[in-house]
């Protein structure tokens, strides 16, 4: 359900990779809300922990308010870094936001407004051709739900309290097999059967509100492994992102 950009020149294998680039779980919310409460074992005894010590605390702290933050992804396969993604975007509301998407030589820009998306490749030079909407606006960096899942696995699953960049984030790290992707969306589970993948190995990162700092998901698929890393920065107020085209009116 996510819209995820094939850039040209992209090898059969990394095609491969870019179509599961995120497993989304199609929901356009906070990165780290829980869309499953029954994934966090106890909610009633963690909301009164305390989020710098409790992940489960932290993770139910996540608030529902819009906001907009900055997304700086990379992709790799069999080990290369093929695609660098710089992104903005909206999330517990409609989905908009911009992005650029780099492979090799070649650029790719994305606009999703509240009407519809545009594309341009090639830089400044290049026109914008617009799709029009209805389209499905769920973000390909909304990693709602993922966290309590990863929480669901039991103990083995905290990895402890770490400082990334001055800020501090419980590290949560496990396997999800298909079913626990089922937990997420239905979509994420479809996404990584129909790349005939089990299921992903993910790193996620935690701020004490719950936020989502950083993520790491990895898998392997026909042979191929591959890896999305994520990092996620300068939160603020839900912005307004118009079209590029200029108006002729």
């Amino acid at each position: 359900m996510h819209r995820s950009v094939r850039p040209a020149g992209v090898v059969p294998t990394a095609a491969a990779v870019a179509g599961l680039l995120l497993f989304t779980g199609c929901t356009g919310g906070n990165p780290s809300a829980a869309s499953d409460p029954s994934a966090v074992s106890d909610p009633v005894a963690t909301s009164t922990a305390n989020p710098e010590v409790d992940p489960a605390a932290a993770v139910a702290r996540a608030g529902r308010e819009p906001y907009a933050v900055s997304v700086r992804s990379t992709v790799e396969s069999g080990g290369e870094v093929f695609m660098n993604i710089t992104a903005r975007q909206n999330f517990n509301t409609l989905f908009t936001g911009r992005q650029e998407r780099r492979v090799g030589s070649t650029t790719r820009e994305v606009v999703v407004t509240a009407g519809a998306e545009y594309h341009r490749v090639g830089g400044p030079s290049s026109s914008w051709t617009r799709m029009s909407l209805p389209l499905v606006h769920a973000s390909e960096f909304d990693l709602t739900g993922y966290a309590p899942v990863l929480l669901s696995l039991g103990p083995e699953a905290r990895k402890g309290v770490e400082t990334r960049d001055g800020v501090l984030v419980h590290h949560l790290a496990g396997h999800l097999d298909l079913d626990r992707l089922g937990r997420v969306s239905t979509q994420a589970r479809s996404d990584v059967e129909s790349e005939g993948v089990t299921g992903i190995d993910l790193d996620q990162w935690v701020d004490v509100e719950g936020r989502t700092r950083y993520a790491e998901k990895r898998w392997t698929a026909d042979g191929t492994a591959a890896l999305v890393t994520m990092a996620f920065s300068d939160y603020g107020p839900p912005e307004v992102f118009d079209s590029p085209v200029p108006s002729t009116a």
